[in-house]
This record gives C-alpha cells, sequence and structure tokens, in this order.
C-alpha cells in the first residue's frame, strides 16, 4: 500500500515567500505576477495585478 503524500503547509519554510497585496479599488487579494530587475538608474519593480477588477499596481522592492 502506498503511503500517503504529505503536503507543505503555507507556514512551513520549504515554501517560498509569495507577495501579496489587497487591491486599493475592490479590496481583493492580488495576484503577483512578475519582478523585473533593476535597470541603470532605477530600482527593482515588483508587479501585482487584481483579477476581480482588472487592476494593475507596481511597487518598488
Amino acid at each position: 500500500m502506498a503511503s500517503p503524500v504529505a503536503k507543505a503547509s503555507p507556514d512551513s519554510p520549504d515554501v517560498p515567500d509569495v507577495p501579496s497585496r489587497i487591491c486599493e479599488k475592490c479590496a481583493a487579494a492580488m495576484t503577483h505576477l512578475s519582478d523585473l530587475q533593476p535597470i541603470v538608474g532605477s530600482a527593482a519593480m515588483r508587479i501585482f495585478r487584481c483579477y476581480a477588477c482588472n487592476h494593475v499596481v507596481s511597487e518598488e522592492r
């Protein structure tokens, strides 16, 4: 008999930290899309999208 596969809990150190953000327009959870690397003279950017209202936000990391 095969043993059940244990799933990692969100509090587990094996699970990488996923950035989170709340939408300012509709208060839904936003999805982290990408991290953009810094270009000469600018900071690295983190991009989020709200799939509830289609609002997109970028912030410096």
